[in-house]
């Protein structure tokens, strides 16, 4: 793929390649159970990459990928983390503020959901998520 500068000169643009593919399964055999047994979803190579994203608190690199915790959706529970999807870049500073003060770390930077939405929203925008 090339596109064109400024000056008329051809550059060759860089596409990188999707963090992570993901597939829909339309007919999953769990999602006929009463109840099914969760699987909680797991990707390294996605946590890995969201540790080299701008922290979500204050902008610098960040160091953590931070599970959403305490949103009332039932996502994680005690002792558990939720899925490695659900996830928002921070830096170690602005981790150990938010699991101290939760409430406090939310009204300085914002909801945890929200800033997951926009997470994810930028993540599928810039193609580190894609359909496999």
């Amino acid at each position: 793929m090339s596109l064109k500068s400024n000056r008329g000169a051809a550059v060759e643009a860089v596409i990188p390649q999707p963090v992570i593919k993901l597939a829909a399964d339309e007919a999953p055999a769990a999602g006929f159970m009463l109840r099914p047994k969760f699987q909680r979803w797991e990707s390294g190579k996605y946590t890995r990459w969201v540790k080299t994203q701008p922290c979500c608190g204050c902008g610098n690199p960040a160091d953590d990928p931070h599970h959403i915790i305490n949103s009332g959706l039932g996502l994680g529970g005690i002792g558990t983390k939720t899925h490695d999807l659900f996830v928002i870049p921070l830096c170690r500073r602005c981790h150990d503020e938010l699991h101290r003060d939760m409430s406090g770390w939310e009204q300085r930077n914002g909801s945890q959901l929200v800033l997951l939405v926009q997470f994810l929203n930028r993540v599928l925008g810039i193609g580190a998520i894609v359909k496999a």
